[in-house]
């Protein structure tokens, strides 16, 4: 992803320098472009394979080893399996948004587009992915007082420590991708914008 952009970025300086305007193939970096929007399709793909196989995990594991009882625990369950459920239906929001940057006509266009992808994704990785996992932590934590009955007080303290280790290490890489896709989007937008800049000038 990080090689297609350069690759953008330095087609457009090249052009600059050598003609001091836009580059007379303004075709290819289109073509760039493109093949951007489809290395983001593809990083929307692997997270919802990713989520999908967590969803069928859990409840796999909820319908056939661990068949909780209790309301409380129902509701843990449906928060945790909702909460996968809707970034699951974000990620293929996400798509159909990636899909709709318009890459083939003005760049005021392109640049409109890309904005509205740019924003949405931002609040996607900020408020948005912040109350999900909140309602996941909290549906996890509700087990708590069914599981008790099954487990003695260490192993219920080993279960619940363990959640917050799991949390932590999920939680670096999903802030390393989400800082890596802002980077990315922003330095495209930034990229636009000097594209249409230069060629409506």
């Amino acid at each position: 992803m990080d090689n297609e952009l350069s690759d953008m970025k330095n087609m457009w300086q090249k052009a600059k320098d050598d003609n001091q305007g836009p580059p007379t193939d303004i075709n290819e970096i289109k073509a760039l472009s493109k093949k951007k929007v489809r290395s983001t399709v593809n990083m929307h793909v692997k997270n919802i394979a990713i989520l999908l196989i967590t969803l069928i995990g859990i409840s796999a594991f909820f319908k056939f080893v661990a068949p909780l009882k209790e309301t409380i625990s129902h509701i843990g369950i449906m928060l945790m399996i909702g909460g996968l459920i809707l970034r699951i239906l974000i990620e293929l929001f996400s798509i159909y948004l990636s899909t709709k940057i318009d890459m083939g006509s003005t760049a005021t266009g392109t640049t409109r587009s890309s904005l509205m992808f740019h924003r949405f994704r931002k609040r996607i990785h900020g408020s948005v992915t912040f109350i999900i996992l909140i309602a996941y932590t909290i549906g996890f934590y509700m087990l708590t007082p069914e599981f008790s009955q099954y487990f003695n007080l260490s192993m219920i303290i080993l279960i619940d420590a363990s959640y917050i280790l799991g949390a932590i290490i999920v939680g670096f890489f999903i802030r390393k991708g989400i800082r890596n896709e802002m980077n990315y989007l922003n330095e495209l937008v930034t990229l636009e914008k000097e594209i249409n800049l230069e060629g409506e000038s």
